[in-house]
């Protein structure tokens, strides 16, 4: 299936004072949670739904335990988390200043794998033959054609979505 994008303007203008158009990801459908995915790995793999899903949830736990071990944990096809401190610009002046009162969060950081081609180009693992579709162009197969302007995600926060979308196979 393909990535499916529509045309969204920004607010802000550029350097001619125009508000130039860009093309924004689309989703549909519910947000795929920890179960889905276990139901999903399970249809490929000779493990029950439940299996995968106490396989997953034993990796976060380990992940979190290796991370915050002060270790990279790199899974191989996906990528490499590694714990982030931040201190927020409470900077010293002195090396044998520093304090960890000085660290005001922590976060996790994802760095997807890739692969260097001979010509020198990147290519990441879970994007290679990626495809994308005008939200026009599929808009019958997903949504109603008044739906097609409406998003509920132009707010600009993360995650979301647009509803459940009905299944194609039905």
């Amino acid at each position: 299936m393909p990535l499916i994008y529509k045309p969204y303007q920004a607010t802000l203008a550029n350097k001619e004072g125009q508000k130039l158009y860009y093309p924004r990801l689309v989703k549909f459908g519910k947000m795929v949670n920890t179960q889905k995915m276990a139901e999903l790995i399970a249809e490929k793999a000779s493990l029950t739904a439940g299996d995968v899903h106490n396989v997953i949830r034993n990796l976060m736990s380990v992940m979190r335990e290796q991370l915050l071990n002060s270790r990279t944990v790199r899974l191989e096809g996906l990528g490499t988390f590694t714990m982030i401190a931040k201190a927020n610009g409470k900077g010293v002046e002195l090396e044998n200043k520093v304090s960890s009162s000085q660290i005001t969060s922590l976060r996790y950081q994802f760095t997807p794998e890739y692969t260097r081609a001979a010509n020198g180009s990147a290519t990441r693992a879970l994007t290679t033959g990626v495809e994308f579709v005008h939200i026009k162009d599929v808009a019958g197969s997903f949504v109603a054609d008044d739906a097609i302007d409406k998003d509920p995600d132009d707010d600009n926060k993360p995650g979301g979505g647009s509803g459940e979308a009905p299944d194609p196979a039905a």
